[in-house]
């Protein structure tokens, strides 16, 4: 339920009557399309972005409703013996992680079997700096030290639960043009473009097929890119989905996550990290 600019969160769970209202919905959609749960995804609480709207009450608006959903899911598996999943899909920086919770407490997710952080877009449409989206490791010359690494320390200092966490992975790529004449290693490069075009993992497996030469492995980070001097691109491959599913393993986290299936076809990604694991 939701996504990138998606409204109605915050009226939705603003009063008691409203929250009911939206979680007999919620439950009735589940069990008509026999799905075995429910995954939220407001992008983000307390924060108007992208035409939607917020309100100062946004996080402990949210915080009753995923505490009286869990509720009423578990009514439904005294009813029908069946287990429903209710989980929530999570910024990646501390200012979005902290959206969720401002106390810092987290007390969401006591009442969620996992939150799926949103590993991915780490670097892309806001900046003109050359980088990684969906990195595993922090990295020298990067605009800010978010990463994989990151988000699961922040997480887990909290004291979040490992199996509570699960990371994302990217199918898709972010590219950014307009390189300085003579560029080298273009990682924290100002360019003159945005990294706001994306091009899904099907259609990047020509470019890199065509150009092996251009492909790169920053050890730092964890993750691979193309760049053939005028164009960088971040993406996952086989080899970071692996080390993406090594980390799960080494940090015993619930799981990985990615967006989405469709940018996959052949399932090489997806193999990958499940051959690893």
């Amino acid at each position: 339920m939701g996504g990138w600019s998606a409204g109605g969160f915050s009226e939705g769970v603003s009063t008691k009557g409203s929250r009911e209202i939206l979680i007999e919905n919620l439950v009735t959609y589940m069990q008509t399309y026999h799905f075995n749960g429910i995954d939220l995804d407001w992008e983000y609480p307390g924060m108007d972005v992208a035409g939607i709207t917020a309100s100062k009450d946004d996080a402990q608006n949210f915080l009753y409703f995923v505490q009286e959903l869990r509720e009423q899911l578990d009514l439904l598996t005294n009813e029908t013996g069946e287990v429903y999943l209710l989980t929530a899909a999570i910024g990646a920086a501390d200012e979005l992680l902290e959206t969720m919770s401002p106390d810092g407490k987290y007390d969401y997710i006591d009442y969620l079997d996992f939150v799926n952080v949103m590993t991915y877009d780490m670097r892309g449409s806001f900046t003109q700096i050359a980088g990684h989206h969906t990195n595993l490791y922090p990295y020298p010359k990067a605009e800010g030290d978010l990463s994989v690494e990151q988000s699961v320390n922040h997480l887990l200092k909290k004291g979040i639960s490992p199996q509570k966490i699960v990371i994302g992975a990217a199918f898709y790529c972010r590219y950014w043009t307009g390189f300085p004449a003579g560029v080298i290693d273009p990682v924290g490069v100002a360019t003159t473009s945005f990294g706001n075009q994306t091009v899904d993992y099907n259609q990047l497996k020509e470019l890199l097929a065509k150009y092996p030469e251009n492909i790169f492995w920053d050890e730092k980070a964890s993750a691979p890119y193309y760049f053939d001097g005028q164009q960088f691109i971040s993406y996952d491959d086989v080899r970071s989905m692996a080390a993406k599913a090594d980390y799960v393993k080494d940090r015993q986290l619930r799981g990985i996550m990615y967006w989405e299936h469709s940018l996959d076809l052949t399932g090489e990604l997806l193999n990958a990290a499940v051959k690893q694991l």
